[in-house]
């Protein structure tokens, strides 16, 4: 075997478990409540549901594989305590045996109310050993957080009070420990995660809001910021607005994501809320999830797979084009010229839900938790409503054109009529919008709009200039 292959066997086992994770302070965001966000990287299981589970000393709600009870990668259960972690690729690992991150979780779910518990179960598998190093961020309902770097048979605490670890109320993880060696998986996640917590912290808006729309989705790698989106460039030799997410924070591998939002000390831990994303964050809206509703909505957790994974799944495919390269994105399919596409879609949806959950909980606040019953028909609601819109998204596919140049200075417009939109689905166009420039659509600009039309073909007067015609469809 090449020596080049056997490094790339070695380094792949690690690549397909990542993550990217902070912790956030109640004294670093306007409203005084922690904040836990978890993007969770894995490139070989898309399949992702979140559960309810009361197997325990403390019920939880908690993001696991499709099918997969005995084991759980973050979440919070009904005491207020709060859970994430990402691998640490550069700790010590001589442990043989099947990744134990996952039961390590769901038992801290299971069994912890204070980061002093957790700590009990660090120094119990000490002992034992863990074959998984990893960094475990977690925050109880008493106001304490801290990440532990735990590897095979030792940890360090960072403790999120302590103004060296955490100067302003809030860390970050990618997948190296800072307690660790000098190989840092991921540091252009962890610095652009960093920044991004900065410019909000400093703005006095580091919400649950931001968390998820600007941190979870955030597409700047390591030698490209697109923004503002469309991408107007190139980035080496991909076609003109596609994008290299690996090494960004939403990656081609991230999978599923959670922004945790936890309480002021005093309230009431079962107002703790998930909002989930399940699936990859610019391909699902994130929705929130209650311990208190005793269940997770069946968009979440269905037998055949959670339907909003599916979907998400199905976005993926069209949002990413994977004939250029595996993690090319396309983001003149997220938003395009005109301000239309996915992500505007997307954050519609999502504000409604943002605007739902807040409103619910400012009032439960105020006046305590109503029956489970309720929290759980209303929750279902919120994640059945968004579920049936992010469903019925889906633009016309785009029309072949074919140009003939006529006698007498005309040139004629004619296409396939559109059946199907972009996920192979029927769909019926009310009409065409033809659009002209002077310039080739290289750019995949627009042009001028010139008519609406029921159908082809249609014919136009040619120009001194030369014209370059588009056609899309109108649902």
């Amino acid at each position: 075997m090449h020596r080049k292959t056997l490094i790339l066997l070695i380094l792949l086992p690690q690549l397909l478990q990542a993550s990217s994770v902070a912790l956030i302070g109640g004294d670093a965001t306007p409203d005084g409540r922690p904040l836990l966000m978890k993007l969770r990287d894995n490139a070989e299981n898309a399949n992702q549901e979140y559960v309810y589970n009361n197997d325990g000393q403390y019920a939880y709600v908690g993001i696991t594989y499709t099918d997969v009870t005995n084991q759980c990668w973050g979440g919070y259960n009904e005491v207020g305590f709060c859970i994430i972690n990402s691998n640490a690729h550069n700790l010590d690992d001589s442990v043989a045996g099947p990744d134990d991150d996952g039961y390590i979780i769901r038992q801290g779910l299971m069994t912890c109310q204070t980061v002093a518990d957790f700590q009990g179960i660090m120094d119990s598998t000490n002992l034992t050993g863990r074959t998984r190093p990893a960094n475990y961020g977690v925050i109880d309902a008493f106001g304490n957080g801290a990440f532990f770097e735990a590897s095979d048979h030792e940890y360090v605490i960072y403790d999120l009070n302590d103004s060296t670890a955490a100067p302003d109320g809030y860390m970050v993880r990618a997948n190296f420990a800072y307690s660790g060696g000098p190989y840092h998986l991921g540091q252009h996640r962890h610095d652009r995660a960093l920044a991004l917590l900065d410019s909000a912290y400093a703005g006095g808006f580091l919400t649950h809001h931001f968390v998820v729309q600007f941190v979870c989705r955030d597409l700047v790698n390591e030698d490209t910021d697109p923004y503002p989106l469309p991408f107007d460039g190139r980035e080496g030799l991909l076609p003109y607005g596609l994008l290299h997410t690996h090494d960004a924070l939403n990656r081609d591998i991230t999978k599923s994501g959670m922004v945790i939002q936890g309480i002021q000390i005093g309230e009431n831990p079962l107002l703790s809320v998930i909002w989930a994303m399940v699936g990859e964050p610019i391909a699902t809206a994130a929705l929130p999830l209650w311990v208190h509703a005793e269940s997770t909505p069946p968009e979440f957790d269905s037998p055949g797979g959670a339907p909003l994974n599916i979907r998400a799944q199905a976005v993926r495919l069209y949002l990413y084009q994977r004939q250029y390269a595996f993690d090319a994105l396309d983001t003149w399919r997220l938003v395009n010229d005109r301000g239309a596409g996915w992500q505007p879609f997307l954050t519609s949806v999502e504000n409604a839900a943002f605007a739902s959950g807040d409103s619910a909980l400012a009032i439960w606040r105020n006046t305590g938790l109503p029956s489970v019953g309720s929290v759980a028909d209303f929750q279902n609601s919120v994640a059945a409503i968004a579920y049936q819109q992010l469903l019925a998204w889906g633009p016309p596919q785009s029309p072949l054109l074919v140009l003939t140049y006529l006698p007498n200075s005309q040139v004629e417009l004619s296409w396939t009529q559109i059946d199907l939109d972009v996920f192979g689905r029927p769909i019926t166009v009310s009409g065409y919008t033809i659009y002209a420039s002077d310039q080739p659509f290289y750019n995949r600009l627009t042009g001028d709009s010139l008519m609406t039309v029921t159908g082809p073909p249609i014919i136009l007067p040619t120009t001194p200039i030369q014209q370059f015609y588009q056609v899309r469809g109108q649902p």
